[in-house]
């Protein structure tokens, strides 16, 4: 591993309940996301056998499967999450019972290919360090003309909300849970490259929203 994945490792091994407090702020000033948004995002591709890319204590996967089966009835699924932190996967056995959940590096991991439906990777994508190689992985075990649906985040804009979303982002480098912000061109630019189509993008605020097919 390198130094920056031996750092990001250790920065998220701490207690379920500090990891979702300090996901909501992040959301909040650095993202400038809601959550009721990024459910309804993620919750549209939550379809057949489903892979849930770094799902951390499991409690916003646990929001956009409840808002799944109230809100789009008939859209069956079975749930597969992974992550490489053994303190947060704690907190997500406590929430997903019955779902499949499993120590995994995105970078590497052990699922055989076309294995899967779909695939979610949400608030993770500018958190990891070889990228490349965690997105040419998810894309493997993804099947043909199955859907992966992403955000990344974006280098802020200008303004009094921005600065405070920059000082957000130097604090998560600092400590080792954001790797770096993209900018939109570079994401899009690297769709190809992975063996993804674009099916549909939207900006909001300081992220990227991706709905993408494995060609």
């Amino acid at each position: 591993m390198s130094d920056n994945s031996i750092i990001n490792e250790n920065s998220y091994n701490l207690t379920p309940m500090l990891y979702d407090i300090r996901g909501f702020f992040i959301l909040t000033f650095a993202y400038r996301n809601t959550l009721s948004s990024q459910v309804k995002f993620f919750a549209e591709n939550l379809k057949g056998k489903h892979l849930e890319c770094a799902i951390g204590t499991g409690t916003f996967t646990q929001i956009c499967m409840k808002h799944a089966r109230k809100k789009l009835k008939g859209q069956e699924f079975s749930l597969v999450g992974v992550d490489y932190s053994k303190a947060l996967m704690g907190g997500a056995k406590k929430k997903l019972k019955g779902a499949e959940l499993a120590i995994e590096d995105l970078r590497n991991m052990t699922y055989e290919d076309e294995t899967f439906d779909t695939a979610n990777l949400p608030n993770g994508y500018h958190t990891i360090g070889g990228i490349d190689e965690a997105m040419h992985e998810i894309v493997r075990v993804l099947k043909t003309g199955g859907t992966l649906y992403m955000n990344v985040l974006l280098y802020p804009g200008e303004g009094f909300m921005n600065s405070l979303s920059a000082k957000v982002n130097d604090y998560g480098q600092s400590i080792g849970i954001l790797n770096r912000p993209y900018t939109r061109e570079e994401v899009l630019e690297s769709l190809p490259k992975f063996g993804l189509r674009l099916d549909d993008e939207k900006t909001i605020q300081n992220c990227i929203f991706l709905k993408t097919t494995k060609i």
